[in-house]
């Protein structure tokens, strides 16, 4: 073989490696691929069924970690910085200029605390700082009873507005926000949203346990969604009470028994009764929430918890589109599943036992 012959088939080699490498990054797909990390305290996951362009899904992952960070920068209550730590640490009662995204999301938390009858209130900063369970909070501890009466006069979500602008208005300087239990549904509804501007028909989208979900999964099947059996006993964590398979909505779970205090053998839940000041003490272990959307069900399961099942059941029934599962324990620690009419159907549930 003559040297330039050789040249020659170098040449093409090389122009058939550069062409495949070329089309190798210009249409390779990933098959049901998964995006997850770590946003507001806790961990979320994104999974999308069917192929997606690799060039599409880092456009889509810079996309959700821009989305994730500007919820932080807004309502985290662990950056100095965010608009919320601000609106917290003013003593100002004028009005508070803020985002569209923040303000929508406190107009929604007050009336969350409307219907519910002040079971749900955004304004328990200083409590959850007193029990240890806040941003800005010591040792966990049950505080005394004068050091609750003193903080809970600090709160109540009749003292704050949110107004057209955006502002926010606090009616007394001390006022501050905790939105914790609301804040992860709204970012998950934002991720959902992004998804389907997008074109994606099935998905799933998860913070901390927060879900909202469209189509089917990759078997293409409903997506299956654990509801965690209630437990503090290390030796138990993990075990599913059921499962719940949906194809479009929200599901939601608040509980007592992932952030607690426990003493003489009494479990305090981080979820504090608004009206008492103190960590309900019931026999309500967790409730799980199934909605059109996150930002309601995960400040309703929150709401729900706090009524309890005796309460919170036939509110439950006269909410639209909103369906619960109430998990009691009984006196030797048993549990027992309390459903709203449609819970079973609506949230396709299968119970584990």
């Amino acid at each position: 073989m003559t040297r330039k012959k050789v040249i020659q088939m170098i040449a093409g080699l090389v122009l058939v490696l550069v062409l495949g490498i070329g089309s190798y990054w210009r249409s390779p797909t990933i098959e049901n691929p998964a995006h997850w990390g770590e946003t507001m305290g806790t961990t979320y996951s994104v999974k999308i069924t069917g192929p997606v362009k690799q060039r599409e899904l880092k456009r889509l992952t810079q996309l959700i970690n821009q989305q994730l960070a500007e919820v932080n920068r807004q309502m985290s209550t662990w950056d100095a910085a965010s608009e919320i730590s601000r609106f917290n640490h003013s003593d100002s009662t004028e009005p508070f200029r803020c985002s569209d995204a923040f303000a929508a999301v406190v107009g929604r938390a007050l009336e969350l605390s409307g219907s519910s009858g002040g079971a749900f209130d955004p304004t328990l900063q200083p409590l959850l700082n007193l029990w240890g369970f806040g941003s800005e909070g010591a040792e966990r501890q049950i505080p005394a009873d004068a050091a609750i009466a003193k903080a809970k006069a600090q709160t109540g979500w009749r003292k704050l507005t949110a107004e057209d602008g955006p502002i926010l208005r606090k009616s007394t300087p001390e006022l501050s926000l905790a939105l914790g239990a609301i804040a992860k549904g709204y970012g998950v509804d934002e991720l959902a949203s992004t998804l389907t501007d997008s074109g994606y028909e099935n998905w799933f989208v998860e913070i901390g346990g927060e879900v909202v979900v469209q189509g089917t999964n990759p078997d293409g099947v409903p997506w299956k969604i654990g509801i965690q059996k209630p437990t503090t006993n290390p030796m138990e964590e993990g075990q599913l009470q059921g499962i719940v398979h949906i194809t479009n909505g929200a599901v939601a779970t608040s509980g007592d028994y992932r952030n607690y205090i426990l003493e003489d053998g009494v479990v305090y839940s981080h979820i504090l009764d608004p009206r008492s000041g103190r960590a309900v003490l019931s026999d309500t272990a967790s409730v799980t929430v199934a909605a059109p959307n996150c930002m309601d069900a995960d400040g309703l399961a929150t709401a729900l918890f706090v009524m309890g099942a005796d309460e919170g059941l036939p509110w439950v029934e006269r909410q639209p589109d909103v369906e619960a599962l109430f998990l009691t324990r009984g006196a030797s620690g048993e549990i027992f599943e309390k459903f709203s009419s449609g819970f079973v159907e609506a949230a396709g549930y299968i119970p584990n036992y």
